[in-house]
């Protein structure tokens, strides 16, 4: 038997036609988005980090210090602690600091007790009695003279030969607007990435296009000849010379 030939109407061409042209667009618009995937993946970029470092002097000190005595009553602490605060305000003198850089002195004391072995009912048994009362009176100097600092965090225990029993912390030296220095770093740092990536372009043969994207660490302010770093950034006070050091990390296009 023959096939009887088959006839379309004008609206199922139609249709056909239709999808048949969003498919092609379809795929068109894929293929666009695929080559500028492409273009994208294929730009030449180069990223380098521009170090700045400065050294600066500390122009804040601070000094905490403490004087202690023992006492059979309160009554008598006190009056032996004004006793010794005379001393110490001597010493200062001495030192050089003036009344306005003695900027804390306060007071505490504790009740010490021993313990003490007693016979009770025959039987030898231990016991805690009150010994004494110790005070100790905190001292706190700041001082924008850091050598002084230095000196007196040695000299103060020269109380020691006046029978006066007195404890030193370690000195902490300060930059009183460490900001002052950071576009001066900035500027530096930047300039530094910019120099290395001139030549790093140059020796591949390429030329530097323009910067596409900067960004600025965090400071570390450290001792001299110093490797300690962190991401929060490093804040040394227990040296008078510092170094203050940034990175700026640049990212460059290539041509």
């Amino acid at each position: 038997m023959k096939s009887r030939p088959r006839f379309y109407s004008p609206v199922s061409i139609v249709v056909a036609a239709l999808l048949v042209a969003g498919g092609i667009a379809s795929g068109a618009w894929c293929l666009s988005r695929f080559l500028l995937k492409v273009q994208r993946t294929t730009e030449k970029t180069i990223t380098v980090k521009g170090v700045a470092e400065k050294a600066v002097v500390s122009d804040l000190g601070t000094l905490a210090f403490f004087v202690s005595c023992k006492a059979p009553t309160t009554a008598a602490g006190y009056k032996e602690l004004n006793r010794l605060d005379e001393v110490v305000r001597k010493e200062l003198t001495r030192l050089g600091f003036s009344a306005r850089e003695l900027v804390e002195s306060s007071i505490c004391y504790e009740r010490q007790e021993k313990t003490v072995r007693i016979k009770e009912n025959g039987k030898e048994i231990s016991k805690s009695e009150f010994s004494h009362y110790l005070f100790r009176r905190t001292y706190r100097i700041r001082s924008a003279r850091v050598y002084n600092i230095a000196e007196a965090a040695l000299k103060l225990y020269d109380l020691t030969a006046q029978d006066i029993d007195v404890s030193v912390d370690s000195p902490e030296y300060f930059l009183s607007s460490p900001e002052q220095y950071k576009l001066e770093l900035v500027d530096a740092a930047s300039r530094a990435g910019f120099q290395r990536a001139e030549a790093i372009a140059a020796t591949c043969k390429a030329s530097l296009g323009v910067l596409l994207n900067a960004k600025q660490g965090v400071i570390q302010i450290t001792r001299p000849a110093s490797e300690e770093c962190s991401g929060g950034g490093v804040y040394d006070t227990g040296s008078i010379d510092k170094i203050i050091r940034m990175v700026v990390t640049q990212t460059f296009a290539l041509k």
